[in-house]
């Protein structure tokens, strides 16, 4: 099956390996009508582990899956799965060991963080959302109110929990297809990438606009890729790249206030960098 995640292209293989589940989540991700040369991430089912280990530490029986970087790989493992992951081949196979979604969910989502930065875009762990045709990136530190403002927002969010910034240019903002306390995102498509919006509790609405440089320090802690130098190279290239284009600013807020009227005042002053 082919599908999108995050801007990038997949196919598991071979399709008729595919669990009820896991074909019932693909269809939550976005289609891939193929049209244009970004290369394929392929995931194969295989019947075997693609790596073993004694250790009992690797295969949690509760979610979150462990993942390591080992070598130029992503090693993925579970009590219900072993993954590795190839993100620079665009490769991964998976051995499944329950008839269920998330090992697949679990790997779709390792190689979409992995891969994004090598094609030029990123992930973030962040609430999105589309106001009036702009997309704009909600990230911070755990309790900061990322999913509180997607919860209150009146316009189409993308995600409370994972969204990214897309390869090509000029950056959009796209869907994962993954959320955290949302049952789900909406089906909107994507949206120009004009504004990131660093969040902090507050007594009253501020919003501060950043340097770049003071931008990036915030920003790349919400970015989710995993810690490879070979893969933070080009996080960091990416993310200063980002920064030098796209407007970020600081907004302290309290909760009982609706931030929309100034950040939609803040949006139509900004024009897209070049």
């Amino acid at each position: 099956m082919r599908f999108r995640a995050g801007g990038i292209r997949f196919r598991v293989e071979p399709d008729a390996s595919l669990f009820p589940a896991e074909r019932e989540a693909i269809g939550r991700l976005d289609p891939d009508a193929g049209g244009d040369t970004q290369p394929v991430v392929r995931i194969a089912l295989t019947e075997h582990p693609p790596w073993t280990s004694d250790d009992p530490a690797l295969f949690p029986d509760r979610e979150p899956a462990v993942l390591r970087w080992t070598g130029e790989r992503l090693l993925g493992s579970h009590r219900s799965f072993v993954a590795a992951i190839d993100p620079f081949g665009g490769r991964a196979r998976l051995h499944r060991r329950e008839q269920r979604a998330f090992p697949l969910e679990a790997v779709i989502r390792a190689c979409m963080m992995a891969r994004l930065p090598l094609l030029g875009g990123l992930p973030f762990h962040a609430a999105g959302v589309v106001m009036k045709g702009k997309g704009v990136v909600f990230f911070g530190p755990s309790g900061a109110g990322k999913t509180t403002v997607a919860a209150a927002s009146p316009f189409p969010v993308l995600s409370d929990e994972l969204v990214a910034a897309a390869p090509g240019r000029p950056f959009e903002l796209v869907r994962s297809g993954f959320w955290g306390e949302r049952a789900d995102g909406e089906r909107v498509g994507s949206a120009p990438l004009a504004l990131l919006v660093d969040l902090a509790r507050g007594p009253r609405l501020s919003l501060t606009k950043l340097s770049p440089s003071r931008a990036l320090g915030r920003l790349l802690a919400s970015v989710p890729v995993p810690l490879a130098p070979s893969l933070w190279s080009r996080v960091l290239a990416v993310g200063a790249e980002l920064v030098d284009r796209v407007a970020v600013c600081r907004m302290e807020w309290n909760p009982a206030e609706r931030p929309w009227d100034a950040l939609g005042l803040l949006l139509e002053d900004l024009s897209p960098r070049t």
